[in-house]
């Protein structure tokens, strides 16, 4: 993998990856709001990072299934819609986003309304709605 002192967040952020979702991911430091938990899962999905989706999720994970997705899929671009709280000082906050991959040679796009939760003092996926 190249350094990634050098390389771009896949979050779209457009900053380098350890000034980015790295930070989260990296153990670094937490999330500080429900927004850059969702990019930086988002980059853990793009890098194979399964420990980090199964740390940062409220409930437990099916983590074989999780696992399957990650290896079947090639996730490349993250769009944010809408973002309703979920900032420093609040408890809960829900993001819109659209998240396009490839699998099986077929360009997709899941579209999801997620929830998190602050617990504790750090953010956490709570669950999610598909979108239409």
């Amino acid at each position: 993998m190249p350094n990634d002192t050098d390389t771009l967040c896949p979050c779209g952020s457009q900053k380098p990856y350890d000034e980015c979702c790295g930070r989260y991911i990296e153990g670094g430091a937490n999330a500080p709001t429900a927004e850059a938990l969702m990019r930086s899962r988002f980059t853990a999905y793009v890098r194979g990072d399964l420990d980090y989706l199964v740390d940062t999720d409220f409930h437990e994970v099916d983590v074989e299934a999780t696992k399957a997705w990650m290896q079947s899929a090639r996730f490349t671009k993250l769009e944010i819609l809408k973002v309703i709280k979920g900032k420093a000082l609040d408890k809960k906050g829900r993001v819109e986003f659209k998240a396009h991959y490839t699998e099986e040679g077929e360009e997709r796009v899941h579209h999801e309304l997620s929830d998190f939760e602050k617990y504790k003092g750090k953010w956490y996926y709570s669950g999610g709605l598909a979108a239409t």
